[in-house]
């Protein structure tokens, strides 16, 4: 009984400063380059093996025995809108970097934009998404159509960096911004 309750408080101590928590980070811009047609991504961006390219989402802090208060994360929520009308699109190309390995493509992703305005003006949400899959784990698409926010998510265990190019569109979209939320 003695060895059992030594046990006990030992795990007792150890567990008493540690705490679950779950961290969900606001949505920020998913940097992503306007290419004139899909191009290979270290020619385009300057993105080599374990290097991002600049401005690229990084989804592991830099040292996280050093890094504590910062998230780490293994799923994304992308959302999109541009200034654009009614039906026009986009696609854009998701990228993955793992530390020490090449851009690998996650997917393609068409934006097709609807009627619901991010705020007054012309700037509307994407309320379709078609997604053509070339990631190990197939994305989770919620939300699609019907003048709503389309909402892709991804599980993305194992990649450090996440960037996307947008290479084609239909119609005249501008200023074309993809949010991304990790959790």
């Amino acid at each position: 009984m003695k060895k059992y309750f030594i046990v006990f408080a030992c795990i007792a101590l150890v567990c008493m400063g540690a705490k679950l928590t779950t961290r969900t980070m606001g949505y920020e811009n998913l940097v992503i380059s306007a290419a004139g047609g899909e191009t290979d991504l270290a020619s385009a961006t300057g993105y080599n093996i374990g290097v991002p390219a600049p401005g690229t989402i990084a989804l592991r802090p830099k040292d996280l025995m050093k890094s504590r208060d910062e998230s780490e994360f293994n799923s994304v929520e992308l959302v999109c809108y541009a200034t654009a009308d009614n039906n026009d699109d986009c696609t854009m190309s998701l990228y993955g970097v793992a530390i020490g390995g090449a851009p690998e493509r996650i997917g393609s992703l068409v934006w097709t934009f609807g009627a619901a305005k991010v705020v007054s003006g012309t700037s509307v949400w994407a309320d379709t998404v078609a997604v053509a899959n070339t990631h190990a784990v197939s994305p989770a698409v919620t939300d699609n159509g019907s003048d709503r926010i389309a909402k892709v998510n991804y599980d993305l265990t194992g990649y450090r960096y996440l960037y996307g190019i947008v290479h084609s569109q239909t119609g005249s979209p501008t200023t074309i911004t993809v949010l991304m939320r990790g959790y």
